[in-house]
């Protein structure tokens, strides 16, 4: 069995090596398309902005003769965007930082054309570390054929709120005036997470992990999370399975004797993967069999010698009984002789 396992170590240190070396290039080939993807949108926003320049400068030279240009092609999309520049750039994982937010918080955003306005949170994408807010930072979002064939709607533009950086935000909750007490709105500038203890429901897998507590740092105020409207319910019929059976416990595991057949543990795993470290009794019993055997022919060699062999064996063991240390009986000797010699060696020492 030795060989088995030093040969599955070898097997997954291979495999270790492989997995590694494929995970780094997925993340480089992602990391690349984050850099690609955040270059063309930064490009299509400066080709908007150098645009919209370049025209208002010939409007203002052309005045009345200004040229109209929501015709044509551009009829429709005139100053809309599309959907593939409508969001924010995705951001690389060590950038992404924790955004203390939840659908339906109020927040004011503090920069943009929207600097100061009041809104509640749509949605937030972790990914781009971005938030929409209900009603500000509005655009105009052309939507293609395809798009609307797919969405079932014969809208062309569709206004959107755009998501804005989640730093471009601040959370606003009423909190009880230190004067006189009367909860009023304030601006929250940060907020840190408080990590809860882990009860028993959090290794629950069926159950909906809970969110950290967020607090407002030096004054330990938490701040709770927005209640959200509960989920429209399922309707019942006649033919539901009823809660209680639903809940009834059916299978109580035991330590006596497996959960399962023995049969039915090939059937989850491959029986004959290499990578396998658990065997029957019967393997391992075979195995340890052939390393004897293994082991008993290795000796076996060794009963076969000449006498230029033996030769060398009995120089070994008398070289060996040559550099041997003293025995017990030599060191005591030793030890009798010098303890004679010490006074002898005292008295001349005081002598002189």
């Amino acid at each position: 069995m030795e060989k088995v396992a030093l040969r599955i170590k070898r097997l997954e240190a291979g495999a270790s090596k492989r997995v590694a070396h494929r995970r780094r290039v997925v993340a480089s080939a992602e990391r690349w398309e984050r850099a690609q993807n955040r270059q063309r949108i930064t490009s299509v926003h400066n080709e908007h902005i150098r645009d919209a320049r370049k025209n208002r400068q010939m409007d203002w030279a052309a005045g009345p003769l200004a040229p109209r240009r929501d015709v044509g092609d551009l009829a429709e999309k005139y100053g809309t965007t599309t959907i593939f520049d409508a969001g924010q750039p995705e951001r690389d994982p060590r950038d992404r930082k924790w955004i203390p937010l939840d659908k339906g918080d109020r927040v004011v955003v503090t920069q943009g054309r929207d600097r100061g306005k009041i809104g509640y949170v749509l949605e937030i994408q972790e990914e781009r570390h971005a938030v929409a807010v209900k009603d500000l930072n509005m655009m105009d979002v052309y939507v293609p054929d395809w798009a609307k064939r797919n969405a079932q709607h014969e809208r062309t533009v569709m206004p959107q709120p755009r998501h804005l950086p989640a730093e471009h935000v601040k959370l606003v909750y009423p909190l009880p005036d230190p004067e006189t007490g009367i909860p009023r709105d304030v601006v929250i500038d940060r907020l840190e997470k408080v990590m809860l203890e882990p009860t028993r429901a959090d290794y629950d897998v069926s159950a909906e992990p809970r969110k950290d507590f967020r607090a407002i740092p030096g004054v330990r105020t938490i701040i709770p999370w927005p209640e959200l409207p509960l989920e429209q319910q399922d309707e019942e019929h006649d033919d539901d399975t009823p809660r209680i059976t639903v809940d009834e416990m059916t299978f109580r595991p035991y330590l006596l004797y497996p959960p399962m057949p023995t049969s039915v543990i090939d059937e989850l795993r491959n029986k004959y993967s290499k990578f396998r470290t658990r065997h029957t009794w019967e393997y391992e019993q075979k195995r340890e069999a052939d390393a004897e055997r293994d082991e008993r022919r290795s000796q076996l060699g060794k009963t076969m010698r000449t006498p230029l062999q033996e030769l060398a064996e009995l120089r070994v063991r008398q070289k060996a009984a040559e550099d041997r240390q003293l025995s017990d009986e030599q060191l005591e000797k030793i030890g009798e002789v010098m303890a004679s010699q010490k006074k002898s060696i005292i008295g001349a020492v005081a002598a002189r």
